[in-house]
């Protein structure tokens, strides 16, 4: 019976020299010893990948792999590859994790046995929300698909990211993060809830998020074209729902992926990022015409505003 090494944690690397220490210090100081961390270099250009080489010859638990700088998902797929416990989490290398994060995480997923139990987040971006996310138990897919309703909510945000979770690692079994995607969590969460049975929340803030004004997802990357992957990622999830025949997920995705894609328009246009709004505004027209349909006719003139005069719609919903 394995009894050693049963969490294997992820961890992609790049350039996070200033962050990376910090990080490592919080997994290495977790209350439970029974873990694998495995720590991808994906293609560093700083010290990072050296750093991570000096924590792996002071623990055996620690494993490097040095690779070609392939994005996110290929790091952390090529973790996946890699790890042999029987639970999975993923936690980004300018990040830190609080002491019990792996204790109480596990803990949650084999009282209730869940196949997945999510955290709260410390996160200032987070800081005017609602502190207290629903309480869930022991919940269904469908219970956890709720959490994806309202893309303003604390609870999407907590639902959606992949790096505040214990998953059993057969949720991934013929399952991996897109390659050359930007949002890949977005593309995950659908497939994951899908495949998990049941579902657990820890309500306390176990994992911090530090904002890394170099990523790609930071304020000064926020106009990069990429970020509409998003909007793909949303309507893959509606493709999912509609085959379960969930048509309640249905609508709510594709209201969120309209007016996410009127938000980007809208941002692009007041802050001049002219070719970022035109491109939102053509992944609008999109999604209106492949998923229209499916909207009740009250709901089909409200969303055709848009279309006719973009300013009105914004003016009238505020997206």
């Amino acid at each position: 019976m394995k009894t050693e090494r049963q969490i294997s944690v992820i961890v992609p690397v790049y350039n996070v020299e200033n962050y990376i220490r910090e990080c490592l210090d919080s997994i290495m100081a977790q209350t439970v010893s029974s873990f694998e961390l495995i720590l991808i270099d994906d293609g560093s250009t700083d010290d990072s990948g050296r750093i991570c080489d000096e924590y792996a010859q002071q623990d055996e638990r620690i494993r490097v792999i040095h690779k070609e700088n392939g994005g996110l998902s290929s790091a952390r797929n090529s973790g996946l590859d890699m790890a042999t416990g029987d639970y999975v989490c993923f936690i980004d290398s300018d990040d830190i994790v609080k002491p019990d994060y792996m204790e109480k995480l596990h803990d949650s997923i084999i009282q209730h046995k869940s196949d997945l139990v999510i955290c709260d987040i410390e996160d200032q971006r987070l800081a005017n929300w609602s502190n207290e996310p629903a309480t869930m138990v022991g919940g269904t897919s469908k219970d956890a698909r709720r959490w994806l309703y309202d893309q303003h909510s604390r609870e999407y945000v907590l639902m959606v990211v992949a790096w505040n979770k214990l998953y059993s690692k057969e949720l991934f079994d013929g399952l991996r993060f897109p390659l050359g995607r930007l949002h890949e969590d977005e593309f995950m969460i659908g497939p994951i809830l899908k495949k998990a049975n049941k579902i657990s929340f820890v309500p306390e803030k176990l994992y911090v998020y530090r904002e890394n004004t170099s990523g790609i997802t930071s304020n000064a990357n926020k106009f990069n074209i990429r970020h509409l992957d998003a909007i793909d990622a949303y309507t893959e999830r509606i493709d999912g729902a509609v085959e379960d025949g969930d048509l309640e997920f249905t609508v709510a995705t594709l209201k969120n992926a309209l007016y996410k894609c009127a938000r980007f328009y809208k941002e692009g246009k007041e802050l001049g990022f002219t070719e970022f709004a035109k491109a939102a505004a053509k992944k609008y027209k999109e999604v209106f015409a492949r998923y229209g349909n499916l909207l009740s006719a009250k709901q089909q003139l409200k969303y055709r505003v848009f279309l006719i005069l973009p300013s009105a719609f914004i003016s009238m919903f505020n997206p």
